[in-house]
């Protein structure tokens, strides 16, 4: 029995075309296609159907029986595709909906959490899920519509823009720094390892200022490096805004900050004339671009 699935829509388009203009030339060039392409849709959709749609006759291509009665049901679901078309058309133009943003928990908790409040003000009727996490979720299969990435070089298939790199350095509790001398017993120190090495001695180590500390343990999520080092287990290399707004964290050294790597702004191209999901990329340039002192370590330092 055939099925609505087993119809090509290409083939009834490039078929209600053909009736319309009463030969295979005109409707390929309407269509702006060969006009061998339509003639093999036809041959197609008459073999799939069983039928004979049009006669071949000198003048021109004209309906048959069965021909005439697949035409009428063809512009009747041509009518409710551009119903549906428009309808869509204007859900994606209108400043409403779910956008999901993907970026990591101290970016979303330090840098956008604080200022939601201005975009809900500013487009109530757009919702926003915010997936904290390191983890690159595919925006091409919708796990994510926007993301915030820290890379210096993100995915091909998404468009967007590199925005300015971030800084980091070393920070510890005050008490830490009290208690250690980095240059007379430096091995008694301790980083707080953000690498998965069985080396003790990284070259990071040595930019940041204290190369003969010995790295420990490993602890890849920020948000617990930051908690270790407050707690007194060490120095944490972190980026300076998460470092720089803990009020039980100062930084371990007057060196200049290291640069790291690049903040893109990203999305898919399909998606990126989505009102609303422009509307929360262009809210989240203008904090991120707010921020960017922060990200580069020119707020206060504190030592």
């Amino acid at each position: 029995m055939l099925e609505a699935k087993d119809l090509d829509w290409e083939e009834l388009k490039s078929f209600a075309v053909v009736a319309d203009a009463g030969s295979i030339r005109r409707a390929a060039r309407e269509l702006s296609v060969h006009h061998s392409t339509i003639s093999r849709r036809i041959d197609s959709l008459e073999y799939t159907l069983g039928a004979k749609l049009f006669l071949r006759q000198p003048e021109g291509y004209v309906l048959s029986a069965a021909g005439e009665e697949l035409v009428t049901v063809v512009r009747e679901c041509g009518i409710r595709l551009n119903v549906a078309e428009r309808l869509i058309t204007g859900q994606d133009s209108d400043l409403s909906g779910t956008v999901t943003v993907t970026m990591a928990g101290p970016v979303a908790e330090l840098i956008f959490a604080p200022r939601l409040a201005e975009f809900a003000d500013a487009h109530p009727g757009i919702a926003v899920r915010i997936a904290a996490t390191t983890q690159i979720l595919d925006i091409s299969r919708r796990e994510a519509d926007v993301a915030i990435r820290v890379d210096n070089n993100p995915p091909q298939s998404l468009v967007g823009k590199r925005l300015f790199p971030y800084y980091e350095t070393a920070y510890a509790s005050q008490d830490y720094l009290d208690a250690h001398d980095f240059d007379v017993a430096p091995e008694v120190a301790r980083w707080i390892s953000w690498k998965d090495t069985q080396d003790q001695f990284v070259d990071r180590t040595k930019e940041a200022g204290f190369g003969k500390v010995p790295l420990w343990g490993y602890f890849p999520d920020p948000a617990v490096q930051r908690a270790a080092a407050r707690g007194g287990l060490g120095l944490a290399l972190l980026p300076c805004f998460i470092g720089d707004a803990d009020p039980d964290l100062v930084r371990a050294s007057d060196r200049k900050p290291l640069k790291a790597r690049d903040i893109w702004l990203l999305t898919h191209s399909d998606l990126r004339r989505t009102a609303r999901i422009r509307a929360f990329i262009d809210f989240a340039e203008k904090i991120l671009r707010e921020a960017e002192p922060a990200f580069q370590g020119n707020c206060q330092q504190k030592r």
